[in-house]
């Protein structure tokens, strides 16, 4: 135990240890500190495991909820460094303080809860939370009161990582959240402030819901399924925030039925969609860089007004500058709109005023690519964008250009995965004797099988023998894929994928000597869902089906990591797309009614395996910057650019061909082609990464 620090130097560093990201010290972290707890220090140090216990610094309890039990409001509860596997409840205004966050670890051996906070003025700093339960509503640190302050802690692996619920006034400051489920969750509750914070390989990073007057700032949300989900929430304030390389397929920051929110001098970098605003007003996007996203800078799609768009940077996007659907209103001015690939501004029948814009030449925007300008589509009054300006604009985009503190570098999940085999194990390698007979290793000689890949599928030994009852072959490459399906509402139609289509799409694969396994319910998955797609089915909703039915709330299932995961709606929050179920970008979803009532002429089963092949695509790294003839929504545009430039990419990739070729290409149908068989990264699905390395020929510099 820690005998060195004295209740005096104790002191001293409660009082300084509350430095904001900007060397300011806090009214409301002053106040917890200053005026709230003077009482006393107890201690706690799991070492002392033979007593006596009484929280003196000589005699600390062993377990942290001891400490807890025996303090009074005021009082400081001090951690000594190590693991303590308990579910913790406090009920008291105390500060609760680790030695070391990295080292001062609570464990809550997935249960329901790691810590949860039922008084109001409580102080966490200072520990790693890991390790809640897999249900709805489990969480590392839950907060039911109001007026906390969480500081440094590294929280991992739990469903949700905070969750304040009707919560008010609470801070959470530099604190690390990594492989969650979700980040942080607000449900109905305001005047909340996260700073400081950095958030990596999150299904959602941050979810504000039904909240209000909440902020976010210099905090670092990269590698996300989504950084920021937004949604029937107002008042939101973000600003010097780095959103890059999430999801480059959603990814960035998704406001729906949302009123009155401010970015302001964000970076948001090469993500699927930058900014996405449905059902919204108020919104406005200020001082910004956004380039290198995928498909959208900037996406309006249900009906939306007073959107502003001013003093951005706008370039260097792989596809769209600002996307508008039917119906939508918005003003777009005094920003730099140029070196988008596809438009500028792509506008569906709205309502655009985008006065004032560099739009990359003198002669303003472009109908079509034979000029400098970036391209805008054509219909007359729908684009309002004169007069233009002759030069671009100085100062404007985000003021910072560097790495800032809070852009910490990501924490490893130092997790191992354990996989049990039975059978007898003669080398105590691991690896039952059976299965290293079968497969030609001696069953006496001690193999390293956990770092053994000899077909380079991303699937080790381990992995190999417990496939092995589904047909795995470790010198053979082989893919694994659940569908889950969910009941349709016509009870003569199933959601089912086809075993005819699914059988031709496995032997495409086997042509191209990959073995590509499908479990409609004989591989230990696969199986009808409850109708739970009704109307406000939404991306954190599909997160949690992923949960109940993939995990089945098992942070610690075996098929994590061994099989990709599709699931069959009826009307999923879009037409189809990949997404992060938990950390990694190993799942699709398919809209099966909606693309039927999309394609009439195609059958609902056509539309489901063509869907699915496509996506599997992207869980196996054919990604939109991979290509240009990936996800282009130009290319099944007859005799557009796209389409002649990318007529030859005969792939299930090319939105020309999604639905009609349930294959990939291999390169050999000429100029514009792509060899995505060869461009194959089989372990993408557990090792998703979206760091952009080519610099584009523009002045905008790369923040990493």
């Amino acid at each position: 135990m820690n005998r060195a620090i004295t209740l005096g130097i104790l002191v001293i560093f409660v009082g300084i240890f509350i430095v904001s990201p900007t060397g300011s010290i806090s009214a409301q972290e002053r106040h917890l500190v200053n005026e709230t707890h003077l009482g006393i220090i107890i201690y706690v140090d799991y070492n002392n495991t033979v007593g006596p216990w009484d929280g003196t610094i000589d005699y600390p309890y062993q377990r942290l909820q001891d400490g807890i039990d025996h303090a009074s409001s005021g009082d400081t509860v001090y951690v000594s460094c190590g693991t303590y596997h308990e579910n913790i409840v406090i009920d008291k205004s105390i500060m609760l303080i680790g030695e070391r966050s990295s080292s001062t670890i609570i464990d809550g051996s997935y249960d329901e809860f790691v810590v949860n906070v039922i008084e109001d003025w409580v102080v966490i700093m200072n520990f790693t939370i890991r390790n809640s339960g897999g249900c709805i509503d489990n969480v590392g640190v839950k907060f039911n009161s109001n007026n906390n302050l969480i500081k440094n802690c590294i929280i991992y692996r739990t469903k949700t990582g905070i969750y304040l619920d009707n919560s008010s006034f609470n801070e959470i400051d530099n604190c690390t959240f990594h492989t969650n489920g979700g980040g942080v969750l607000l449900k109905t509750s305001d005047n909340n402030v996260i700073k400081g914070c950095s958030l990596s390989r999150n299904a959602i990073a941050i979810h504000f819901e039904h909240s209000t007057s909440n902020t976010i700032s210099f905090s670092y949300l990269y590698a996300n399924g989504i950084a920021c989900f937004f949604e029937y929430s107002s008042n939101i304030e973000m600003w010097h925030c780095n959103i890059s390389d999430n999801s480059v397929n959603i990814g960035g920051v998704f406001i729906i039925g949302c009123s009155d929110v401010s970015l302001t001098n964000c970076v948001i970098c090469h993500n699927g969609a930058g900014v996405s605003i449905s059902s919204s007003r108020g919104i406005s996007i200020t001082g910004c860089d956004l380039y290198l996203n995928t498909h959208f800078a900037v996406s309006l799609r249900t009906t939306s007004c007073d959107i502003i768009v001013s003093e951005c940077e706008i370039r260097d996007n792989f596809r769209f500058g600002i996307y508008l659907e039917k119906g939508n209103s918005c003003i777009v001015r005094n920003n730099n709109i140029c070196d988008n690939v596809l438009y500028g501004i792509y506008s569906e029948i709205a309502d655009c005023s985008a006065w004032h814009n560099w739009w990359g030449s003198h002669f303003g925007p472009s109908y079509t690519k034979l000029r400098l300008g970036d391209k805008i589509t054509w219909i007359p009054g729908q684009i309002k964008f004169f007069p233009w300006l002759a030069k671009p604009l100085d100062g404007i985009g985000a003021d910072w250009k560097n790495n800032e503190p809070y852009m910490q570098g990501e924490i490893d999940d130092v997790t191992e995965k354990r996989i049990n085999l039975s059978g007898d194990d003669s080398d105590g390698d691991g690896i039952p004797d059976w299965w290293e007979e079968k497969w030609g290793y001696n069953p006496s000689v001690w193999d390293d099988h956990v770092n053994f890949d000899p077909d380079q599928d991303a699937l080790n030994n381990f992995e190999e023998c417990y496939t092995d009852q589904y047909g795995s072959n470790p010198f053979h490459k082989d893919i694994f894929l659940e569908f889950d399906w969910m009941e349709s509402p016509n009870p003569n139609i199933s959601n089912r994928s086809p075993i005819d289509l699914i059988e031709s799409v496995i032997t495409l694969f086997d042509e191209h000597n990959i073995t590509l396994h499908v479990d409609l319910g004989d591989l230990g998955g696969g199986e009808e869902t409850p109708m739970i797609c009704t109307s406000n089915f939404s991306f954190a909703k599909l997160r949690d089906v992923y949960w109940d039915y993939f995990l089945h709330n098992d942070l610690t299932n075996l098929r994590k990591g061994i099989f990709h995961y599709g699931i069959i709606c009826n009307y999923c929050p879009d037409l189809n797309f990949p997404f992060f179920g938990w950390d990694q970008f190993d799942s699709f979803a398919i809209s099966a009614q909606w693309l039927k009532e999309k394609n009439p002429l195609m059958t609902r089963g056509q539309l489901i395996v063509g869907g699915a092949v496509h996506h599997l695509g992207h869980t196996l790294g054919l990604l939109a910057d991979t290509h240009g003839g990936i996800d282009n929504l130009d290319t099944p545009n007859p005799f557009s650019l796209q389409w002649w430039k990318y007529r030859n990419y005969k792939s299930c990739m090319n939105y020309r061909y999604k639905y009609k070729l349930l294959t990939f290409s291999d390169g050999s149908n000429g100029k514009g082609d792509y060899d995505d068989w060869e461009n194959l990264e089989l372990g993408f699905f557990k090792n998703s990464h979206f760091e952009q390395s080519e610099i584009p020929s523009s002045s905008v510099p790369r923040y990493n």
